[in-house]
């Protein structure tokens, strides 16, 4: 039987986020959250940049107000309203007033999409019962992955320096990169301009130095990992399988160019789950690669079932990965670049390793290596089915951890 926290003073959760419907990790994790919260009882309002047409949170009995907004990419307004969304801060601005009132918490998912820095002067009045959970690290960094995109370095400045801005990062152009330090400055003033009375989430350790560089206290600062499912009771055996597997998001900054690359050399293919921009590239790369497109969590679970190992090739320094920490929980071990903050943890572990994937020797290399060695792949995949809690939670711990956090925080009123 489950057990969760007494919630006497919580009464009534207000989540943000850029949008209902789940197409990353990011937002399944705030619908997921929002729907377990409204299970034991408490008020939900889910405020979204979309236009609102979840299921999975109206199954969930939440209550949903949507903004009826345009993610950047697609909206013609995107270079005013991703500065300030004047729209979003009104909604927002609204929504306190009606809703607020004692045990109420407000909990800020994603943010740069739709809303932009506007909804924080909405939320200056309610600031101590508002938790950021940091997802990634547009909080601080002006591309929120500390990354340097034309030489795919991970970047060690500290954001906003004179180093910063002379910079060119983005994966556009410089000229994109002067926008977004024009919105990183606004949000800047209205975050870490006089004390920091928000409480941040972070999924792991390894973002805390990362924030910290670019402003929010340490001691502001929660940890609370990520959940995971576990597909299967018993271990896959990997070391019977041949299929290189890739899960996300069919992108370069995803390095998917680089995997295929790596492939091609040695004439093998590479099964890619999901979707993206960068799917003919990868086809012109590698001829005999497969591309499932979006995928059921059934689907992806047969697809690890069959794996003999899972690699996340990001260019980008990615925080987690929510297809690895499952691929783990199964026992198939991950490969991930050096970018990647859980990878430090999966090598350690003897789950995986880490590589220089732009090094396209040593990227195949390890590749070719874990192909042919069924003693090295069963190793992982017994330390992966053993220790992969070291990477996330049960989805009752996390729930738990949240609802511990989102009831002290209601005492604040």
């Amino acid at each position: 039987m489950l057990t969760f926290p007494d919630l006497r003073d919580l009464k009534r959760l207000v989540v943000i986020n850029d949008s209902s419907v789940p197409k990353g990790g990011a937002t399944q994790l705030a619908v997921q959250l929002a729907g377990a919260v409204s299970a034991q009882g408490v008020a939900v309002t889910f405020v979204t940049g979309d236009d609102g047409e979840s299921d999975q949170l109206r199954h969930a009995g939440v209550d949903i107000i949507p903004l009826g907004g345009e993610r950047l990419l697609a909206s013609k307004k995107a270079l005013i309203d991703g500065l300030h969304n004047a729209a979003a801060y009104r909604l927002l601005t609204d929504v306190i007033r009606d809703l607020d009132g004692p045990g109420v918490v407000y909990h800020v998912h994603g943010w740069a999409q739709v809303f932009s820095p506007s909804i924080f002067d909405a939320l200056a009045s309610v600031a101590d019962r508002t938790i950021l959970t940091a997802h990634d690290f547009f909080l601080t960094c002006p591309n929120g992955v500390y990354t340097i995109f034309p030489t795919s370095e991970v970047c060690s400045l500290k954001p906003m320096s004179i180093q910063c801005i002379k910079t060119h990062c983005d994966k556009k152009s410089y000229a994109h990169k002067i926008w977004r330090m024009a919105r990183q400055s606004i949000l800047n003033s209205k975050l870490y301009v006089g004390p920091f009375p928000y409480r941040v989430v972070v999924i792991q350790d390894g973002m805390i130095p990362l924030l910290a560089r670019g402003g929010v206290p340490e001691s502001s600062i929660v940890i609370i990992s990520n959940p995971s499912a576990e597909h299967f009771e018993k271990r896959v055996l990997a070391e019977e399988n041949a299929q290189i597997l890739f899960v996300g998001r069919i992108t370069k900054d995803k390095g998917v160019d680089l995997l295929a690359t790596a492939a091609e050399r040695l004439g093998v293919s590479v099964r890619f789950v999901g979707a993206g921009d960068a799917e003919d590239d990868v086809r012109k790369i590698s001829p005999n690669a497969r591309l499932d497109g979006w995928s059921t969590q059934e689907e992806i679970a047969q697809a690890m079932k069959e794996a003999r190992f899972l690699v996340m090739p990001s260019r980008c320094l990615e925080s987690f990965g929510l297809v690895a920490a499952e691929a783990l929980k199964a026992g198939v071990p991950v490969l991930t670049s050096r970018s990647s903050l859980i990878g430090e943890a999966i090598e350690a572990h003897g789950m995986g390793a880490r590589c220089n994937v732009d090094d396209l020797d040593e990227f195949a290399g390890v590749l070719k290596d874990w192909l042919a060695d069924d003693a090295k792949v069963k190793a992982m995949s017994l330390a992966a089915k053993t220790s992969a809690s070291v990477i996330s939670q049960s989805e009752r711990d996390w729930v738990n951890a949240h609802l511990a956090l989102f009831e002290e925080t209601a005492r604040r009123l």
